[in-house]
């Protein structure tokens, strides 16, 4: 269910390690959701599927970059998911465009320069964070 917040109690959730997914904006409040995987088919029975350990979650300079991206991207008032995973982190704009950000560098997936929006808007503080790669599309 989405929800208004302000930038502040965006940043706190971020820095907790919490998915979040900015869907729109209302005036000074950010209207936030959780995110939601893709499922594909039907899903059927999951008890059979092995329980497993969590494996740990990003690295404190992987939230620290979290929380400045955030209030960038707020204040140009785009739309985007963070997702956090083991020593990663993930800042999707759509389903094709996004950047991987892993323990040694940040991976741009559907961007062809750092010139494009939104990425111009955080690619400064990637750079600063570590390496900046970008992916070519397989064909």
């Amino acid at each position: 269910m989405p929800e208004e917040v302000t930038v502040e109690e965006l940043v706190n959730r971020v820095a907790e390690g919490s998915n979040i997914e900015v869907v729109d904006y209302k005036g000074d409040l950010v209207v936030v959701d959780s995110v939601k995987g893709i499922v594909k088919g039907d899903v059927g029975d999951l008890s059979e599927l092995k329980k497993r350990r969590p494996r740990g979650g990003p690295t404190r300079k992987q939230l620290e970059l979290a929380m400045v991206v955030v209030k960038l991207l707020v204040g140009s008032r785009v739309r985007f998911k963070i997702i956090f995973g083991p020593r990663e982190m993930t800042i999707r704009f759509s389903e094709d465009k996004y950047v991987r950000v892993t323990e040694n560098d940040s991976r741009v997936v559907g961007f062809n320069s750092a010139n494009e929006e939104p990425l111009s808007i955080i690619h400064g503080e990637l750079s600063r964070y570590g390496k900046v790669l970008f992916l070519k599309p397989l064909k």
